[in-house]
This record gives structure tokens, sequence and C-alpha cells, in this order.
């Protein structure tokens, strides 16, 4: 991998947001950054590879426009006094930094991907977006690091849509909600009335509940003490994307997936000799309203936890049965919005005091850190699309953070006709080879569990039908640089 140079576009100002402003941090701004650790940066992944090429200058120029539309995108944070509540972010000016890097094959493409994802932030000294293009012999990738202190996945897939329309030349309207009125949103949630507090609160309680049962932690294997993260793509075809998006009666395409991720790490740790009662899954939610859903950059979903025991995880339909239960319930009192009974309080305790509740995690046996998380940003209506000189777009791939005894995470996104998964480990929690065998022991539970669901429907057999065994994609851009559209 050889750095080709690291340039700086004009710096963005801010004519559709506040420029020279101050907002405070919100609940989850903070409880983020709280966990933010230089051996495991709070990144987010997400990048887009095109069949052709990408002209640096034109996407220094997009990137900062894209800067320019969203303030969290350019936003820095202000530190609070060690007995003040609440950091701040500066929305102001940013200079909208793209380094160009060329990778000669996979291998060198992985390293870049692994260590753009693995370098510690300095919020205070930077804005929230880093951007490399890396060049490839099968074509341009952009690859995105989005601190996630500053935004979630959904905002930072709406940055990523700006920069894109920017590049192709593309109008990009404004967000339909005011930037101030949207910052407002988890103010709005955890006002709610007394009988959505109540089911929140019984929530919380069941997850309190939970400290007299830690959860299963993946079992390591290759592990090391190097910090940071490494990356496995998988990515299926149109066929098998679509035998999954068509099952019906047994929940949505989302709880299969994470029933699947029960059922590997129920699978990986049988397989290593480790205990495995309770595994707890994080499953992050969308809470934008629907008229905004996809428009605002920020942190505005919340995370529910998804749990199965071991007699849940005997039978396929019944761990479907059991994740889907969950998740229909928890829709009921709001997904993820428990959190903010214990967020919204929190949050007016003096900094020192959360920074040493976040240190004596630890000494709890950090039972209340669960097992892996699992976040979807769906199936796209809109590819991401820089226009006819790029390219198509032939793969896309996210993936949320993670922070030990949290080593494994899964994201999903669904964009031309295929589902692309990213599992993300950190270094301390596994090699690159055990790793690789994770993901695919992941991609052989998913067909087994589609075959499953499909003959449960009576609808043809698990061959032409169901997943059937889903082949290992690595690395998974060979795969799909015959696709001609995305």
């Amino acid at each position: 991998m050889t750095t080709h140079f690291a340039a700086a576009a004009h710096p963005a100002s801010g004519p559709r947001g506040s420029t020279g402003s101050f907002v405070p941090f919100s609940p989850v701004d903070e409880a983020v950054q709280l966990l933010d650790d230089d051996q495991a940066p709070w990144s987010i992944q997400l990048e887009v590879r095109v069949a052709g090429r990408l002209d640096a200058a034109r996407l220094r120029y997009a990137l900062a426009s894209a800067l320019d539309a969203h303030p969290m995108a350019r936003a820095r944070r202000i530190a609070a006094r060690r007995w003040a509540s609440h950091d701040r972010w500066a929305v102001g000016r940013a200079r909208a930094e793209l380094e160009v890097v060329d990778c000669f094959d996979d291998d060198q493409l992985a390293a870049a991907r692994a260590e753009l994802q693995s370098r510690p932030w300095r919020l205070t000294a930077a804005p929230p977006v880093r951007a490399w293009l890396a060049r490839h012999p099968g074509g341009d990738v952009l690859m995105l690091n989005v601190h996630h202190a500053a935004m979630d996945g959904f905002g930072a897939l709406r940055v990523l849509r700006s920069l894109a329309r920017a590049y192709a030349g593309d109008a990009d309207p404004a967000p339909v909600v005011d930037f101030g009125e949207a910052r407002q949103l988890p103010a709005r949630l955890a006002r709610a009335g007394l009988a959505t507090h109540l089911r929140r609160t019984s929530a919380l309680a069941e997850r309190l509940r939970d400290l007299m049962a830690p959860p299963a932690r993946i079992a390591r294997d290759g592990a090391t003490n190097r910090p940071g993260y490494g990356f496995q793509h998988r990515v299926l075809s149109e066929r098998e994307t679509e035998a999954l998006l068509a099952i019906e009666g047994a929940g949505t395409v989302n709880d299969v997936l994470v029933a699947a991720l029960h059922l590997t790490i129920g699978a990986w740790n049988a397989g290593h000799g480790a205990a495995c009662r309770r595994v707890a899954v994080l499953v992050p939610a969308n809470l934008r309203p629907a008229h905004w859903r996809e428009d605002v950059a920020g942190n505005y979903a919340l995370p529910a936890r998804i749990t199965t025991g071991r007699r849940a995880r005997r039978s396929r339909t019944a761990v479907v049965a059991s994740v889907t239960a969950q998740t229909t319930r928890k829709k009921r009192t709001g997904i993820g919005t428990g959190f903010l009974e214990l967020l919204a309080p929190a949050s007016r305790l003096p900094r020192w005091a959360k920074e040493a509740a976040v240190k004596v995690l630890p000494l709890t046996g950090d039972r209340l850190v669960d097992t892996s998380m699992f976040s979807n940003l769906g199936l796209l209506d809109e590819p991401i699309d820089f226009g006819a000189a790029a390219g198509a777009t032939t793969g896309m791939w996210f993936s949320p953070p993670g922070r030990m005894p949290l080593g494994v995470t899964v994201g999903a996104v669904t964009t031309g006709g295929r589902l692309h998964l990213s599992f993300r480990h950190l270094n301390q929690q596994m090699g690159e080879a055990a790793a690789r065998r994770f993901a695919d022991r992941y991609m052989s539970e998913l067909g087994r569990l589609s075959a499953r669901l499909s003959r449960g429907r009576g609808r043809g057999n698990p061959g032409s039908y169901g997943l059937g065994a889903l082949r290992p994609v690595y690395p998974a851009y060979r795969s799909i640089a015959r696709r001609s559209a995305a």
C-alpha cells in the first residue's frame, strides 16, 4: 500500500446550518464519546466501490460540499470542565481532507481499511469525518470513517449521499427538518407520557435483572494485544438476497439476520469449548420520524438488547420465534428508547462522575456489556451513484464499532439487489484467520436458517428457494465486479 498524497479542499462553511454556533452534546452523543477508546475507536465504517475511477480533486470538492450540507459533519468537540455536565459541539468551518492510497491487491486494500478505521480520534481538533480514496485494480473504493459521537450509521449514509450527489453534479435537497429542531428529538422522546415511561422502566428493569446472568462472551481465537480492528466482507447474490427478502411469516428479514448471529455465536463457542448460556445482541433502531427517517446527520438511533438461551438455540425455528417475539414487544415500548430512561438523568451528572462510571464497568465483570452487535442500514431505495464517468457502484459496506469484551460486530446494507455484510472484529478478540471462519460460519448458519424457514412455508425446496449453502466470498469484491448496475 502506497500513500499517493494527502490533500485538502477549501474550508467548508455553513449555508445550510449554523456557522460558528455551539450545540450541547445529546445524551446519546455523550454516551458514545465516553466509550471511545484509542484501542478501539468508535468509528463507523462506510465504504463504496465503483467499477471505474474517481477523480481525486473532484472528490475532495464533493466532500467539502457534503460537510457544508451537514452541521454535524463539521462539528468539533469542546470538552467540558470536570464539574460541568455537558461537552459542546462547535459547528463552524472545517477542512475537507482526502487521503489517496494505492492498493495493488486485496491484501493492501484490507490493510488500508483496517488502518483507517483503527486510527484514534481527536474530536477537539478535527471534524468527525475522515475520507480515503483507495486505488485498486478492480475499481476505486471510497472509504469513510465517521466518529459515532457525531452521528449514527444512518447519518453517515446521509453524508455519503450528499458527497455522491455533489460528485455526480446532481441536486442534493436540504434536509426537510431544521437542524435545531432535529437536535431536540432525544429530549422529546424522553418526555413521553406516563404509560410509555412505565413500559420503558419495565424494560430497563428487565435489563438490570440480567445482572444475575451475565451475557456470554465470544470465544477468543488468535487474539493479539494489537489495538484496532480487522474486517471480513461477504455478499449475497441477487438470487440469494431475493430468497431472503421473500421469507414471510417468520419475522422480519432483520429478525432472521439477528437470529443467524445468535446461532453463529452459540456454534462458535461450542466449537471452542466455551460457555454460552445467554447470548445478548444489541440491535440499533432508527428513531427518526418517518418524514425525515434518512435525512439528518446526528445520533438518532438507539439499541435494544435481543437475548436467547440455549433452549431457544436448539431449534432454528425457535430462535427466530424468540427474536421476533422480543422485537415485536420492544417495538410496542419504543425499541431502544429504554436507554433514554437511564441516559437522560445520568446526563446531568458532572463530567468526572460519568468518566468514573465508565472506568468501573470492568469491575462489574462487564455484566452490562452485551455479547455482540448487529446493525442494519436496510434496503436502499436509492443506490449510491457517482455518475456515469465513475462507473457502476459495485459494492457497499457498513459496520458499527465495538469495545472489548464486545469484540465482534456485524453491519448490513442491501443495495443493487444484494445484501452486503461487514464483520468487524477487534484484534484483541480474534485474528484474521479466525475472523474469516467466524464470517463463514455465519453465512452457513444463515443459509441453513433460510432453507429451514422456506421448507416451513412449503415453498419449493431448500436448493431452489432457500439460500442453500451460502458460499464464502473473500475477497468479496471479486464476486460483485460483474454487476453492471447498482
